[in-house]
């Protein structure tokens, strides 16, 4: 089954590399949804995502990992030029991976730096998947990026996961000066589950052991979520509803810890007040989640920057390969991020 899933997606790959005069006439999405423009080449991808009809939630999560594996490899863009090191990180009982994405030189001195938590619903993804965007957000974020393999579910279910990115940010800021970094200017990131995990970790962190910022990229916040978008984009939209569910189930399966702050941060109390750039995807089930996310913020007076992509679906970072307006998206979110680094040294 995996041979056929890997041509499926190779076969993807090349149809969304039609010329537009090609596919044109071959789409078969609306030019607005939701009221958001889409372009051409989006509504081209959920077009060919119309022709997978196979329910791929209950497939294994080893199945799930490879396919996801090589979805992230070949819809994105390469990885750009640069040093990048895999590390060991030593935590009690426990070594975890993590992979060292330099984007600036050391001769610059001590460089700021992001611990970056990948997606992929606590089952899925990998820092190698992860190359292409966290290569682009050492470099034109101007950081270094620390790509952290946590621990995944069914082997390792909550709080596994929650554990590790408490502890590894722990080590990182001890860790700072050995690897180059500035301990004053570390902050934390993450897409989906790792958005998740990286807005527990900032709910988690005060004062000084607070990172300086949190980049939250279309996080899962609420996992009992009954909100429109779930409803709105449960289907045909890249990521589905019942997957998200799959995912948290399969993560936290006794579904009455679902409200627990550190399953469903948009639950804490109080909430941290970690500066946060908060990044939604207009056609995503998990969109109104970060738009509550970022409300509940500024209501408890914290600095949010809001950036929604409208048009877009989640996973976006991860489609820069074959959607431009995902590749002129992500340009942006780095952008931000280096604008954030000028910020944090005046805090």
């Amino acid at each position: 089954m995996l041979v056929l899933d890997t041509l499926r997606i190779r076969a993807l790959v090349r149809a969304c590399r039609l010329p537009d005069a090609v596919i044109r006439p071959l789409v078969r999405v609306p030019e607005t949804i939701d009221g958001q423009p889409v372009d051409l080449r989006t509504r081209w991808f959920l077009t060919l995502l119309k022709l997978d009809r196979g329910r791929h939630e209950h497939d294994p999560p080893e199945k799930q990992r490879a396919v996801i594996e090589l979805i992230d490899r070949v819809l994105g863009a390469k990885p750009l030029p640069m040093p990048i090191t895999p590390i060991e990180v030593p935590l009690a009982g426990r070594t975890l991976r993590a992979r060292v994405y330099r984007g600036v030189a050391p001769s610059a001195g001590a460089a700021p730096a992001i611990l970056y938590l990948h997606g992929g619903g606590f089952v899925t993804g990998s820092p190698e998947g992860y190359e292409r965007f966290c290569s682009r957000l050492a470099s034109e974020g101007a950081c270094v990026v620390v790509s952290l393999d946590y621990r995944l579910a069914p082997e390792h279910r909550y709080p596994a996961a929650v554990d590790d990115v408490v502890d590894a940010w722990g080590w990182l800021r001890a860790q700072a000066p050995a690897l180059g970094l500035d301990p004053e200017r570390l902050a934390v990131g993450g897409d989906s589950a790792g958005g998740n995990l990286a807005a527990v970790l900032s709910n988690r962190m005060s004062g000084g052991d607070a990172p300086k910022f949190q980049l939250l990229l279309y996080p899962g916040t609420d996992m009992p979520s009954v909100r429109e978008s779930r409803r709105t984009f449960a289907e045909g939209y890249y990521l589905t509803s019942a997957h998200v569910e799959w995912f948290f189930a399969t993560y936290l399966p006794d579904t009455t810890r679902w409200t627990e702050p550190d399953a469903s941060p948009l639950r804490a109390d109080p909430l941290g007040q970690v500066p946060a750039i908060i990044v939604t995807a207009g056609l995503d089930p998990l969109r109104d989640d970060g738009r509550d996310y970022a409300d509940k913020l500024r209501a408890a007076g914290v600095h949010v920057e809001a950036l929604e992509a409208t048009g877009l679906p989640h996973g976006f970072i991860n489609l820069d390969g074959v959607l431009p307006d995902a590749d002129r998206r992500v340009a942006e979110v780095c952008a931000r991020v280096r604008a954030r680094w000028t910020t944090a040294e005046r805090r």
